[in-house]
This record gives structure tokens, C-alpha cells and sequence, in this order.
């Protein structure tokens, strides 16, 4: 059994769409860039990863159990572009008739469904790649899950971690802990920068490792952690670790199925898709292709 899933990041695909593409409307003046985008974007990905199974996740408006746990958290996001929200509804519905199951829950993030699905495919034996841009997906990459970031156009496994942060993926938690994460407003040590982080988890091994040495350290960055209490600690830990959902979901159910051409061909009429019609009416989109990236 070809036991392969393939879990993308919607949410980080909606923002690179919208942002990536000058405004496009259709003919009755609806916007459309971020539709295309992504339609495109996604297009491209099944022809390049051809896995049996497939999900596309997106996060929910509503306040999360990191925003419950720290107020300030993504405080310095901005709120979603009126322009940008008006096109999500018909993007999910052209991913449903593209035959793939959409994934959301309230008071989680797509990052946390991901990774608790990834955690569960893992022990069934399925081998995932995420799609992401996101390198707080690092944490979960092992020998059965690696992440594609569409970005750099590249597949993130341990060696690539090894290479770029002088670390393993199951050191990144405390990584992340260490420096921060401007994005979403997460504070990290206070005088640790990538550099030092590094270094620190090189010799320490963990962040509770440096704490308890914290003696042992010199000059400014002693000074950070005398500061610095298990409780901080924690607090950062469960801002920047991906939280294990309980949620009930038959792997089975994100099987591909068969993509409703003719609905798709109608609705890319009406947006003024002319190059996404011939798109869809290559003979492979719904059969099975040579992959075309060296994954599995």
C-alpha cells in the first residue's frame, strides 16, 4: 500500500497568493489574485507530489489556548485584508471539488492540527511531507516526516536542520525557546541570537540543561539567565511546541478522490481562468504521475 500524505500549510498559502500576485478580479469585478494564487500554487503541487493521500489545513479566526496561555500572543499581527477574506470561501471550495479534505479546528492552529496528524500518520507508517514556510515545523521532522518548504523550493529533513542550525530537529523546541519568534510575538531569552542558541544547545544539550548551569555561563548571556526561571521556561515551551490535539480522524478519509472537472471548468469560467481550464484538462491531474522530487 502506497501509504504517503501530503499536509499543506492553507493558511501560510493564502498570504503568499494574496501577496505574491497584483490585484486580479473577474469579470464582475469580484478579487480574485489570491484565488488564483493559490489554485495555482496547489495545481502545482499535486503534479509534483502525487501522494494518495492529502489534506490542506487552515487555521480559524477564533482566539487559540496560546492566546489563553499568553495575551500578547501574535499581538502584532495584522488582521486578515477584507479583499483577501472575501476569496477564502471560494478557495475551499475549489479544494473540495480538486477531491481534497480540508482541515480546521476552533481554538487550534493549523500548525498544531498538522502536527498531531503527521504524529498519527507516523505511527500508522505513512512517510508525510508538510508544506510549509514555517520553521516551527522543524520540531516534528524525523526519519518518516519531512517538511517542503515551497519558498526555497526544497525538502527539510535532519540533515538540512544539522546543516543550517548546528542542531537536531528534536532540539528545536528549546531552539525556538531560546531565540524568540518576532512573527508571532513570542519574547525567547533576552540577549540569545541564533549564534548563541546554537551554541548553548551544542554544549548543553537543552534549555533546562543551561538553566541548571546557568553558573557555568559568562558575561551578558549569564547575566540573561539569572533572570530566567523554570517557570519561564515552561511558559515559552508551551507557546512554541506544537500541542497534540484529540482528535478523532481516520487517516482514510484524507484518501484523494476524484476531482469534479466539470464544476472546477465551470467556476474557472466565471473568475476568468482561462489558463487554469486547460489545466484541468490535462489528462493526469486526477490519475497517477511520476514524481517528479526525490521524497520518499
Amino acid at each position: 500500500m502506497d501509504k504517503k500524505l501530503l499536509l499543506i500549510d492553507g493558511s501560510s498559502y493564502l498570504y503568499r497568493a494574496y501577496y505574491a500576485l497584483p490585484p486580479l478580479t473577474a469579470p464582475d469585478g469580484t478579487p480574485t489574485g489570491a484565488i488564483y494564487g493559490f489554485v495555482r500554487m496547489l495545481l502545482k503541487l499535486l503534479s509534483t507530489f502525487n501522494t494518495p493521500y492529502i489534506a490542506v489545513v487552515f487555521d480559524r479566526p477564533e482566539k487559540t489556548v496560546r492566546h489563553e496561555i499568553y495575551k500578547e500572543y501574535k499581538a502584532t499581527r495584522k488582521e486578515t485584508p477584507n479583499d483577501l477574506q472575501i476569496q477564502i470561501p471560494k478557495i475551499k471550495e475549489i479544494i473540495n471539488l480538486l477531491g481534497i479534505k480540508i482541515l480546521e479546528i476552533p481554538g487550534y492552529e493549523a500548525d498544531d492540527i498538522i502536527a498531531t496528524i503527521a504524529k498519527k500518520a507516523e505511527n500508522q507508517n505513512f512517510e508525510v511531507i508538510i508544506v510549509t514556510p514555517d520553521k516551527d515545523m522543524n520540531q516534528l521532522i524525523d526519519e518518516k516526516i519531512k517538511i517542503y518548504n515551497p519558498i526555497k523550493d526544497e525538502i527539510v529533513d535532519t540533515q538540512k536542520i544539522v546543516e543550517k542550525y548546528g542542531i537536531k530537529p528534536n532540539q528545536f523546541i528549546d531552539y525556538l525557546v531560546l531565540v524568540g519568534d518576532s512573527i508571532d510575538n513570542i519574547p525567547g531569552v533576552k540577549g540569545v541570537g541564533p549564534k548563541t542558541a546554537t551554541t548553548l544547545l551544542q554544549e548543553y544539550g537543552t534549555v533546562d540543561n543551561i538553566l541548571e548551569n546557568k553558573d557555568k555561563l559568562k558575561g551578558k548571556i549569564k547575566e540573561s539567565f539569572q533572570t530566567i526561571t523554570k517557570e519561564d521556561i515552561q511558559l515559552l515551551k508551551s507557546l512554541v511546541k506544537l500541542h497534540k490535539i484529540d482528535l478523532e480522524l481516520d487517516l482514510e478519509s484524507l484518501k484523494k478522490e476524484k476531482p469534479d472537472l466539470i464544476k472546477l471548468k465551470e467556476i474557472f469560467e466565471k473568475l476568468g481562468f482561462k489558463s487554469l481550464i486547460k489545466e484541468i484538462d490535462k489528462p493526469n491531474l486526477d490519475k497517477k504521475q511520476v514524481m517528479q522530487k526525490s521524497l520518499f
